[in-house]
């Protein structure tokens, strides 16, 4: 038995853009502190999320919606005002610091790092001074090398390292402490002949830091699943600055949670399991946990569709694996010009970089889905729902319900 998808998208097309608009609103507000490791942002999300999935009927895989885990995080407090010489920069904005950078405070001398003086370094101890690397080296093919060595290992010791940027910075998380400081400064808000820098905050390491996965299915006709999954944690907050990540990865929640709302109105042909990773920004911890303890039989999961970034959509979708299995890929890719869902569908090879990774290396076929269009900054303040255009939201989650009705 096989019912008809595409009636029921017809008939709720409209109010699934609603539901999506009211989910992101509320996965990107400051209650949920950025969905990260500081004032339980990332607990708030998960119990959020449990609680959306209980009104669809979604079933336990186990005894709790929750996989719980713990896994080493770092955290930044206590942030003060930054200055280079007198300026003050803004958090996020002008400057962004790694979490597992070493507690600091006070005034540093600044030591510019260029083609001229790169062999120097040899001789210099730097243990009071913030070395500062241009981008223009960072992109500098004949000393990339050596860039990259003294930014990840530090052998002059110095107090921090600053690379400077030409546009965006992009955040990261850390699981493993420093014990220098790493940043990133706009060459904007840098001046060129900078003396000092003045800073003043402290890291917080915790090596078994309490989180949870988020796991629900929807029971089919067939014991066969075929599982979705998205990543809910985000980069959390620093001082007063939080990172909303709308698109990422707000974005591929909402429409987990759209697609259960979906297949929960009838019993679908497959068993349906909706998979909502934690630890996925520190390094797809939550997924390999999940693969590592599965609260699912992974030889009765036929196909993994992992969606992360899909908040826009203008300029197609790009599917990683997709070269790699090509008999699906190709079922999408007909599915979408028969239905004239999206613009284009690129394919790419195999790639580690989201939570498909660890289902792929146990040979469980799975793609990564990922939109291209109009977003805000990748890793930045500005990925807010407002920056998120949602241009595509709806052909993305109908192409992936013909697709799965397809299969």
């Amino acid at each position: 038995m096989r019912f008809c998808f595409s009636i029921i998208s017809s008939n709720i097309f409209g109010q699934d853009l609603q539901y999506a608009k009211q989910v992101l609103a509320t996965l990107c507000s400051k209650d949920f502190s950025g969905r990260g490791y500081t004032n339980n942002g990332d607990i708030k999300a998960s119990k959020y999320i449990a609680s959306e999935l209980k009104k669809f009927k979604a079933k336990k895989a186990g005894s709790s919606y929750f996989q719980n885990f713990a896994m080493p995080v770092c955290t930044i407090s206590d942030l003060g005002v930054l200055k280079i010489d007198s300026s003050v920069l803004k958090c996020g904005t002008d400057y962004i610091i790694y979490p597992g950078s070493f507690s600091s405070s006070g005034k540093y001398s600044l030591y510019r790092l260029n083609k001229q003086n790169i062999e120097e370094l040899n001789n210099k101890k730097l243990t009071e001074s913030f070395l500062v690397i241009d981008t223009s080296l960072t992109n500098d093919k004949s000393v990339k090398d050596i860039i990259n060595k003294i930014r990840h290992k530090n052998p002059n010791n110095a107090k921090g390292i600053i690379t400077l940027v030409a546009k965006n910075t992009v955040q990261v998380e850390d699981s493993e402490p420093r014990s220098w400081v790493q940043m990133e400064i706009t060459c904007n808000s840098f001046p060129e002949n900078a003396k000092e820098i003045e800073l003043s905050f402290k890291s917080n390491y915790i090596a078994k830091y309490k989180t949870r996965n988020v796991i629900a299915v929807i029971p089919g006709i067939s014991d066969s699943v075929i599982a979705f999954s998205a990543h809910y944690d985000h980069l959390g907050e620093f001082g007063s600055v939080f990172y909303p990540g709308a698109n990422d990865n707000a974005s591929g929640v909402t429409m987990l949670l759209d697609l259960c709302k979906t297949f929960s109105k009838e019993k679908p042909r497959y068993t349906m399991a909706f998979l909502f990773f934690t630890g996925e920004e520190i390094g797809l911890v939550g997924s390999q946990y999940f693969v590592s303890n599965s609260t699912i039989k992974l030889n009765t999961i036929k196909f993994l569709l992992n969606l992360d970034l899909v908040g826009s959509g203008e300029d197609g979708i790009t599917v990683v694996n997709g070269s790699v299995f090509k008999d699906e890929f190709e079922k999408l890719n007909k599915i979408n010009k028969e239905k004239n869902y999206l613009p284009v569908i690129k394919t790419r090879g195999a790639s580690d970089n989201s939570d498909h990774a660890p289902f792929y290396h146990n040979k469980i076929k799975c793609f990564f889905i990922y939109a291209q269009g109009k977003t805000g900054p990748y890793h930045n303040p500005d990925d807010t729902p407002e920056n998120c255009s949602l241009a595509k939201y709806e052909a993305i989650t109908n192409l992936m319900i013909d697709f799965v009705k397809s299969y």
